[in-house]
């Protein structure tokens, strides 16, 4: 019995291979006709949907529609795309890529009804707690750390403080979003392992310095961190009957 989930995974492995043969090609061919270039690479790949979609509908009249809705679909999201200049561009092509295909493998498998119902599952409490908490170690956790820490900064020397823009917000998203899914994981060696790299990581950068003031605001500052998205996902999982 073929599995309908074989057939998304293609779609999306074949195209994302066109995808950086064409990134390759227009390298090498210059920015020139780069218009025409993507309205031949959207037929093609929309070519490239057709004998997917025919080995699962062993009909040649969807696979046909289904190739001309992707390429039609496609070439209007790359000529959109085209004119952001964003360094996020990528990630929303291929998101928008992925969309579509999505939706012609629901429209070709028949499995709206399942989405729907798989939809209406996505809002749980137990879901929309986890949300929340995502978004809570975010710009919240952020603002509390930074209220934290904003005592003691006159103690750091300036000079010690220069790093590059936005590097240590990002740098605390990310520590963050990645304590959080290790406490809902209920992994915990993980998150020791996380915060012995951060340590080693910062003695790095600081042991040249010689600095007890800065030592002792990074190792603050990662102590605070570290806690509030703990705290925040051991809330959770009390919450979910863990």
């Amino acid at each position: 019995m073929r599995d309908a989930s074989v057939v998304l995974l293609v779609l999306i492995l074949l195209n994302m291979l066109l995808d950086y043969g064409f990134t390759s090609w227009r390298a090498r061919s210059g920015p020139d006709s780069a218009s025409g270039q993507t309205l031949l690479m959207s037929l093609l790949q929309g070519l490239a949907v057709v004998p997917v979609v025919h080995w699962a509908t062993l009909s040649v009249l969807p696979a046909l529609v289904a190739g001309l809705a992707f390429a039609v679909g496609w070439g209007l999201v790359r000529w959109v795309m085209a004119s952001v200049a964003s360094a996020y561009a990528f990630i929303w092509r291929f998101v928008l890529q992925v969309a579509l295909l999505l939706v012609i493998w629901l429209s070709v498998e028949g499995y709206w009804g399942w989405a729907a119902e798989q939809g209406k599952t996505l809002f749980s409490a137990h879901n929309l707690s986890v949300l929340l908490a995502y978004v809570l170690v975010w710009r919240p956790a952020s603002a509390v750390i930074g209220a934290v820490l904003t005592p003691f900064m006159g103690g750091v020397q300036e000079s010690s403080r220069v790093s590059l823009k936005k590097a240590g917000t990002w740098i605390g998203y990310l520590e963050r979003t990645l304590i959080l899914t290790f406490v809902l994981m209920e992994q915990w060696e993980a998150i020791g392992f996380l915060l012995t790299a951060k340590s080693i990581l910062r003695f790095n950068d600081i042991k040249g310095a010689e600095q007890r003031s800065l030592s002792e605001y990074v190792l603050l500052g990662t102590l605070v961190s570290f806690t509030v998205s703990i705290a925040i996902g051991l809330a959770v999982l009390k919450l979910s009957g863990k």
